[in-house]
């Protein structure tokens, strides 16, 4: 049985391992290629930290990432308050 928690809950390992597979978050030490073609985009996460504590991720019963998952479900805090349209608040 799979159930999705978030990141911040997972054990060490798995954190880890979440962040070398989700390499596109975009926080502010963290550019994605994809935001470096416009560089009016905003940050959507301050760390890897508010990126982990706003993403759930699918697990299995033993606490490790369901392999069978290959997306994560995020909620940006916007830590510039802007969205990506630069707009306050503004989210996907």
């Amino acid at each position: 049985m799979t159930a999705w928690i978030k990141g911040s809950e997972l054990n060490e390992t798995a954190k880890q391992e979440a962040l070398a597979k989700f390499v596109h978050r975009f926080t502010k030490q963290r550019r994605p290629q994809w935001a470096s073609a416009n560089l009016n985009y905003t940050a959507q996460f301050a760390d890897d930290q508010d990126w982990l504590a706003n993403t759930h991720f699918a697990v299995t019963k033993r606490g490790t990432l369901d392999a069978r998952f290959h997306h994560c479900d995020s909620k940006p805090t916007w830590p510039d308050g802007k969205g990506v349209w630069g707009q306050k608040g503004k989210d996907w």
